[in-house]
């Protein structure tokens, strides 16, 4: 027989090896799939190794070696669907239900719930889940609150002998305080249930300081009373007529200015000659003559040096500084007149 003839007769008994071995592996029942689909493939695979046996191969002793698989051996693939369980999902106020298979992650996500980091849950997320699962998930919020209280300043009082009684000075202003205090606050679907405080800052007030004086003042000396003006006994006199006012009721005319008095020891002589006296007085004779007889008193009527002789002169006239210095007995008699404005009235 030809090698042709041999090779054909090769290919059709391992075209026949290969029916009879898919017809033997068809009656052992050994591949039980209950996947259509994995039952398909895996059919598939096996007459796609056959086939490929045969192809590579033909001679027969080589494809009579491939060995019949036991029923005993045969692989057993079971493909089952994952359960899904009816899942209470309690958040926000809400109950919700989903039906899932998997894990408590998958039940939230499936609902479109999201869990924070702070929030609460009463099943760990990678629990996986079963007919008694029930999630419950608590919103938690965590808030961070500043309270500023404000510290008053007291008020104290320093006391100094060096300021009289009624004498008040701020000496340091008053400066308020504070106390900043971080508080923790924890909420619970809304509800508060912690409160700690995480931190607190005091600034210490600063307190006013005034100073008052207690010093007590010294009682003012009671004035002495003025002294009564009274005319010293005049040397020279004469009875002048006077009416209502005190004015005497015959003269020529009348001057008003400014008068001092002066004293001299005894028997001092004036510039005429005479020996000084009260009702003596020193002029300008310019102004008034020597011997003009004269009436004098203070212009508001207060005090009246009364009748008196130009018979005298002195610098404080002749300056000009007043018209006429009056003679007194003594210096207490002329601080008690003083300096006085006067009428000097010229008699006739």
């Amino acid at each position: 027989m030809s090698n042709n003839a041999k090779n054909r007769c090769g290919y059709f008994s391992a075209a026949a090896n290969c029916k009879k071995i898919l017809k033997n592996l068809k009656k052992s029942k050994m591949l039980k799939i209950r996947a259509a689909a994995v039952s398909s493939v895996a059919l598939a695979v096996s007459a796609a190794a056959v086939i490929s046996a045969v192809a590579l191969n033909s001679n027969e002793t080589a494809l009579s070696a491939v060995p019949e698989i036991p029923a005993s051996a045969a692989a057993v693939v079971t493909v089952m669907p994952p359960k899904e369980y009816d899942v209470q999902i309690s958040v926000d106020g809400k109950n919700l239900g989903v039906k899932c298979s998997g894990t408590v992650s998958d039940a939230l996500s499936a609902a479109g719930v999201t869990v924070y980091d702070d929030d609460l849950i009463n099943i760990g997320l990678a629990e996986p889940l079963n007919d008694r699962t029930n999630i419950v998930v608590n919103r938690v919020d965590i808030i961070e609150n500043v309270e500023v209280k404000t510290i008053e300043y007291a008020t104290r009082y320093r006391e100094d002998d060096s300021y009289l009684i009624g004498y008040t000075e701020t000496v340091v202003d008053g400066e308020e305080g504070e106390i900043e205090t971080t508080k923790r606050l924890i909420y619970v679907d809304g509800e508060l249930v912690s409160t700690a405080v995480i931190d607190e800052d005091i600034t210490e007030p600063v307190d006013e300081i005034i100073l008052v004086g207690t010093k007590e003042e010294e009682p003012e000396p009671e004035p002495e009373p003025e002294p009564v003006y009274e005319a010293p006994a005049a040397a020279y006199t004469s009875d002048v007529a006077l009416d209502a006012n005190g004015t005497p009721i015959s003269y020529s005319k009348v001057l008003t200015g400014s008068s001092c008095a002066y004293t001299a020891p005894a028997g001092s002589l004036t510039s005429t000659g005479r020996t000084a006296a009260v009702g003596l007085v020193a002029v300008d004779p310019d102004i008034i003559p020597y011997g003009t007889e004269l009436y004098i008193t203070s212009s508001d009527g207060s005090k009246v040096y009364g009748y008196a002789i130009a018979a005298d002169t002195g610098g404080a006239v002749m300056r000009g500084s007043i018209i006429v210095d009056l003679f007194m007995n003594s210096e207490s008699d002329c601080y008690s007149w003083g300096r006085q404005d006067v009428n000097v009235y010229f008699l006739n």
